[in-house]
């Protein structure tokens, strides 16, 4: 080594150093009082520039620069001075804990300067908002759940001390856990993070039914469930071995449990634009008599629709006219 530049900076590290000399390897490491300078990059074997480290040290120290290749070292002493004086400092942050969602982080303390100021949450960017030397304000970006350091990067590198948030979003208890299958009943969840953001849905892995939210609090939400019936689809585009396609239900069976909507859907085709359909509950396969107070779905039409909630086996027939 023959000499680098600058010869000091903030205690807090974060800015870049260059170190010249001769002999220097792609795998040439620097460290700076005994810790790793960072991101070291060489050029022409000649220059070594890399990010230094911070350090514990509560006033001015001078300390070595070593430079190793292999088995190989070479150390300038007292090459290097942390100047403590300039270093931004931070005394208060607030919050330290926030939703997912996000907020606005208040950051207090000294030599924080006027520009060219940067806060980074864990690798993402903060958008700053306002600044002093003496407070910053900033937008926190939206990110999972977890703790995060927060760095603020200025002209004189990194502010001390290392400070941490949290972003913090977990259910602790659901309650009632058991509700009407179609719906209604309010739903109270307990745990943290939550803000006017939070939705809420409940699974089984395959299906979702979706709560509403009618109010929350960041520690609960109140929800109302939606109905979760399943749906059972039942088309008139089933083929009749004699008759041909149209004249059938597809799927001819199916087994549907209590609480569940049965969707029977009909359209003729334009080869039999004179067909009509209805649906009607029978008492067997082999009567097209209503059963009395029976579901009908009226008139007989050539499209159309119709629902039925499920409380108890029925038999229907397909009637074309």
């Amino acid at each position: 080594m023959t000499a680098i530049s600058p010869t000091q900076g903030g205690a807090g590290g974060g800015y870049q150093i260059n170190v010249t000399g001769s002999g220097f390897s792609p795998s040439s490491t620097v460290t700076i009082d005994g810790s790793l300078c960072t991101d070291p990059t060489v050029t022409d074997f000649a220059l070594i520039t890399c990010t230094v480290p911070f350090t514990t040290a509560s006033s001015n120290t001078q300390v070595s620069v070593v430079v190793t290749s292999g088995s190989s070292s070479q150390t300038l002493s007292n090459a290097f001075t942390y100047d403590v004086t300039n270093t931004p400092s931070i005394t208060s942050s607030s919050p330290s804990v926030i939703t997912m969602a996000g907020g606005v982080l208040t950051l207090t303390g000294t030599n924080f300067g006027t520009s060219s100021v940067i806060v980074y949450i864990g690798t993402t960017k903060a958008t700053v908002r306002t600044i002093s030397s003496t407070q910053i304000t900033a937008t926190l970006p939206s990110l999972a759940p977890g703790k995060y350091s927060v760095k603020l990067s200025t002209v004189n590198g990194y502010a001390r001390p290392s400070i941490n948030i949290e972003y913090r979003f977990y259910v602790q208890t659901v309650s009632p856990q058991v509700g009407s299958l179609y719906g209604g009943n309010d739903v109270y969840i307990q745990g943290e993070g939550f803000d006017n953001t939070t939705q809420v849905a409940f699974t089984d892995g395959t299906n979702q039914i979706s709560c509403t939210v009618q109010s929350y609090q960041s520690n609960q939400i109140q929800c109302r469930t939606a109905a979760a019936a399943p749906q059972v689809i039942i088309s008139s585009n089933g083929v009749d071995p004699t008759y041909g396609s149209g004249f059938a239900w597809t799927p001819q069976f199916a087994t549907v449990q209590q609480g569940a909507v049965v969707q029977w859907q009909w359209g003729s085709s334009a080869l039999l634009t004179t067909l009509s359909y209805k649906v009607q509950q029978v008492s067997n396969g082999y009567t097209t008599s209503t059963v009395a107070n029976g579901f009908d779905s009226g008139n007989a039409t050539s499209s159309g629709m119709n629902n039925y909630c499920s409380s108890f086996f029925l038999l229907m027939i397909l009637l074309f006219y």
